[in-house]
């Protein structure tokens, strides 16, 4: 979505604050592009720089058992909670226009987007604790959702699916070892293999946007 900011016209918000939620975006994007491309690396190395970077769910599981939970949760609520406030921003900024950007671009979750867009219209905030995902908190900015009533509970749907997730992760942590393990030993060609599967997937989907 950063890369056509031209695409939409921000409406009613302070261009100041359109840019700096572009930014944000722009910069943990790529932070989490590149934390997904060297996974291997640092999951053998440096478990928690993983999640700073990927706070994906598979990453937070796989070095749940590793790292102390408390800190986990802590890091990947806030790094997860930053990428949804930016998302909530570009909503806020661009109103409908940023949903029906999504659903002209992702053709496939079009339908989904405009069930939640229902259903948060009759809930409300009470859907991110639920779901505390991206679509939905584009569906908040563009709802208006006052930050007083967003920041709440899109911080607690994040606690409630980063204990889940650290949960199960330390439940299987022998499972998680042995991934570990088995990337430990081929550390340099699982590390290579990723990222050469992480630029390979950048390249299709940049251009199935360009044909968009």
């Amino acid at each position: 979505m950063a890369s056509h900011e031209g695409a939409l016209a921000p409406i009613g918000i302070p261009a100041r604050l359109v840019r700096a939620s572009w930014a944000l975006l722009a910069v943990l994007t790529v932070a989490s592009i590149v934390g997904t491309a060297v996974s291997p690396l640092l999951l053998v190395k440096a478990p928690l720089l993983l999640v700073v970077l990927a706070p994906d769910g598979r990453h937070v599981a796989l070095v749940a058992g590793r790292v102390d939970p408390l800190l986990l949760m802590g890091v990947t609520v806030v790094r997860r909670a930053l990428y949804s406030i930016g998302v909530y921003g570009l909503g806020a900024a661009y109103g409908d226009l940023a949903v029906t950007w999504i659903e002209a671009r992702a053709r496939g979750v079009g339908k989904a987007l405009r069930a939640l867009e229902r259903v948060f219209a009759r809930v409300g905030a009470v859907l991110l604790l639920i779901l505390p995902f991206l679509t939905v908190c584009v569906l908040a900015g563009a709802a208006r959702t006052r930050v007083v009533v967003f920041l709440p509970a899109l911080l607690l749907g994040h606690c409630l699916w980063v204990v889940a997730t650290v949960w199960l992760g330390t439940r299987f942590a022998g499972v998680s070892q042995s991934v570990v393990d088995f990337f430990s030993e081929r550390l340099f060609e699982s590390t290579l293999a990723c990222i050469a599967l992480v630029a390979l997937y950048q390249l299709v989907t940049r251009k199935k946007g360009t044909r968009a």
